[in-house]
């Protein structure tokens, strides 16, 4: 039960995190983040956002590293309590999702193969 609970609690959580950097926050940068995945703690207090920068690589991620997120964890927090009915609101972790550039690369092997 706290396993389908938590997957959509973080559904949730994608969902509005998405909302929230497109529309209210006005720094541009945050226009490029696509929020690929969340996974919340089953004890609903931890969740942890993996993102991805929209076209651009691992080499452009001193633009917008993890400590600008942590800046504005409490601001999102915030937002997600007033979107959100939950009794309270899980700490946010952000994570870069290197899947994307994975594939990527066994992808451009496969292509060299044949």
């Amino acid at each position: 039960m706290n396993g389908i609970r938590s997957e959509k609690v973080g559904d949730l959580i994608k969902k509005e995190i998405s909302l929230i950097l497109n529309t209210k926050i006005k720094d541009e940068r945050f226009k490029l983040i696509n929020i690929n995945a969340v996974k919340v703690s089953k004890d609903l207090s931890v969740a942890t956002i993996y993102y991805s920068i929209i076209g651009s690589s691992t080499d452009d991620l001193d633009q917008l590293p993890e400590k600008a997120f942590a800046k504005f964890a409490g601001m999102l927090r915030s937002e997600l309590s007033k979107e959100i009915k939950i009794r309270r609101v899980p700490k946010l972790v952000f994570r870069y999702d290197e899947s994307i550039e994975y594939a990527s690369k066994i992808e451009k092997l496969l292509e060299s193969i044949k």
